[in-house]
């Protein structure tokens, strides 16, 4: 197995779990500015977002689509 492939494997699930905090993080800051807030709008919203950028580093780093397959750890 590559040495890419078992980084990530042990960092995997990490990452996810740093993408859901950074999600809630910004969930939670659109509560405190906004009293009111319509929950599912400002989730949409913050998704809508990080996609956006995600795509734009899959663009950079991929050269417009990253679709490799993840190990199987």
């Amino acid at each position: 197995m590559r040495s890419e492939f078992k980084e990530d494997c042990k960092y995997g699930k990490e990452i996810r779990a740093d993408l859901e905090s950074l999600f809630e993080k910004w969930l939670s800051r659109y509560g405190l500015d906004i009293p009111e807030m319509d929950e599912s709008l400002a989730a949409e919203l913050i998704l809508t977002e990080m996609k956006q950028e995600l795509s734009r580093l899959e663009e950079r780093y991929c050269r417009g689509s990253c679709d490799t397959e993840p190990p199987a750890c």
